[in-house]
């Protein structure tokens, strides 16, 4: 006879387990069953045993708020011979589906209305606009600065996010509000990268 096969929930750590049950719960649930005691059941053990893992929600949130950082992925800059128009298209467009993804806009939400509980979590993380960041830097890149003046690039990724996003920002924190279509942010990342780069061309 042979042993029963063991699944991967039972060879995973606890750490990974309450993880895996953390981003079921607080990422892809209702927002009104985020609760740790709705994550200790998912993960089919007591709180007592989160809090050995885990000495806090705060701590909690935030390794869920380091991975999302870490799914943002990498950006390199454009190379010589690169059409850059079509470059950052395609940068902002990725970037835009990571900050408008279900998980992302379901740990946004999480985040604001657990401000006033834990606000060290918030300024831990106090002017590290990810998205911006790593749009700056694009922007900032050698190939980049030679055919284009751009004086900020903080300030100038900040502004093609306000383009692309204009009045969905505040749409997607809102739970149950109505999806907008992928394709609406890929017209706007291909409009704004054409308008931006028009108006600074060197």
């Amino acid at each position: 006879m042979h042993p029963e096969p063991v699944s991967n929930a039972e060879m995973a750590s606890p750490r990974e387990r309450i993880l895996d049950a953390a981003r079921r719960i607080f990422l892809d649930g209702p927002p009104e069953q985020a609760t740790m005691d709705a994550v200790a059941q998912q993960a089919g053990m007591s709180k007592k045993t989160i809090y050995r893992e885990f000495k806090s929600q705060l701590e909690l949130l935030a390794v869920l708020l380091a991975e999302s950082v870490a799914d943002f992925g990498v950006y390199p800059p454009p190379k010589p011979g690169d059409d850059i128009e079509l470059e950052l298209y395609g940068v902002l467009a990725r970037i835009i589906t990571h900050v408008t993804s279900p998980r992302s806009t379901a740990l946004a939400r999480l985040l604001i209305t657990e401000i006033r509980r834990y606000p060290e979590l918030v300024k831990q993380n106090s002017g590290k606009r990810y998205h911006i960041e790593l749009l700056a830097q694009w922007l900032a890149s050698p190939e980049v600065r030679k055919a284009y003046d751009i004086g900020d690039p903080h300030e100038a990724a900040s502004m093609l996010f306000s383009m692309v996003l204009q009045d969905a920002a505040f749409r997607l924190i809102l739970p149950y509000a109505p999806t907008i279509p992928c394709h609406v942010f890929e017209t706007r990342a291909r409009k704004a990268a054409a308008i931006f780069l028009r108006g600074v061309k060197r």
